[in-house]
């Protein structure tokens, strides 16, 4: 058949999105190699509405074997995705207000003999690594289903495992590093 006779489709990837336009036989290619399967959203180019991949017997007919399950992405995320955004917007505000409270104490006088050269390195110290520190646990906060949102994860965990947090990263960790949390996070195993 005249590539430009065929019909052509889109595909909705889980990340948002779009590919193609491709041929029937692409996707099935794409089927055989894992990319895709019969849950898999899929439309012809031209059309508006988005349909799983088994509802298009005109590309899946011609399949060998059985069809693939379908990936188990869960709906719903799992509990530690909502206490993993509370201890990030904690380590946020921890690491502004930090910041900002050695900005204000460099601004005063406090009127109790301090080393000022020791205070002035602390303070330094201090806002350097706050400010940077709090907007990537504030970005931590908003992270969705990517699977290297899950290595970003792992590392601001174990940030907070250097200092005081580390009773609350302990949990948090051990949950984090759980199937379901990987699944939801689509962190291929």
């Amino acid at each position: 058949m005249d590539d430009s006779l065929q019909t052509m489709y889109e595909v909705l990837g889980v990340d948002g999105q779009r590919y193609g336009p491709e041929t029937a036989d692409t996707i099935r290619s794409w089927m055989q190699s894992g990319r895709l399967n019969h849950q898999s959203l899929i439309r012809r180019v031209g059309e508006t509405g988005w349909s799983a991949l088994a509802e298009l017997p005109e590309v899946t007919q011609s399949m060998p074997g059985p069809p693939p399950l379908p990936s188990p992405t869960p709906i719903q995320p799992p509990g530690v995705i909502l206490w993993y955004r509370i201890y990030c917007a904690a380590m946020a505000l921890m690491y502004m207000l930090l910041a900002v409270g050695f900005l204000v104490l460099r601004s005063m006088d406090l009127g109790v003999e301090v080393d000022p050269d020791e205070f002035q390195v602390t303070s330094i110290i201090m806002i350097v690594f706050g400010v940077p520190l709090a907007l990537f646990y504030f970005i931590s906060c908003f992270l969705t289903h990517r699977g290297w949102h899950w290595i970003w994860g792992v590392i601001s965990i174990g940030i907070g495992m250097t200092g005081c947090c580390l009773p609350a990263c302990i949990p948090l960790l051990i949950f984090w590093i759980k199937p379901e949390t990987k699944a939801w996070l689509n962190r291929n195993s």
